[in-house]
């Protein structure tokens, strides 16, 4: 997906609510994330168009290789288990055979998304033992 029209927006916000009740979608940043090359945006339409899940992929270069993140993976409550994870987990990761370079992948999931975690191990993802920090930094000016 390159580009979001207001319908589109209002999808991505529904499934932004899903995937977090304290996040709430953003439509500069949905369009940043659209326009930068280095985060591509992956949708699941149903027949009508209507997108109903999406994930985004996130490649950076850092000295110890190409590493590239899985994203906010999340699917309507009324079409989950029908396999739109999985496509769009596959969709992700093709995408970046697609490229010719190596990557290493990750992505994180909660512990209570229990359906989730195990599409993820049969995908081929290990579990990591590792802890995850999350810290808010805002923009600040200088003097």
């Amino acid at each position: 997906m390159t580009s979001c029209s207001d319908a589109e927006f209002r999808e991505i916000e529904a499934l932004v609510e899903v995937l977090s009740s304290s996040c709430r979608a953003n439509r500069e940043i949905i369009d940043e994330v659209l326009a930068k090359e280095d985060s591509h945006l992956f949708v699941a339409r149903n027949q009508e168009g209507r997108i109903v899940g999406m994930t985004t992929v996130c490649c950076f270069t850092i000295p110890t290789g190409r590493h590239a993140t899985i994203e906010d993976v999340v699917v309507l409550p009324e079409c989950q288990g029908t396999g739109l994870g999985r496509k769009l987990v596959q969709a992700a990761l093709d995408y970046l055979a697609g490229t010719g370079q190596s990557y290493k992948v990750g992505l994180t999931s909660k512990p209570a998304r229990v359906a989730a975690n195990a599409l993820y191990r049969k995908m081929g993802f290990m579990q990591k033992e590792t802890n995850v920090y999350v810290k808010s930094v805002e923009q600040t000016k200088l003097v």
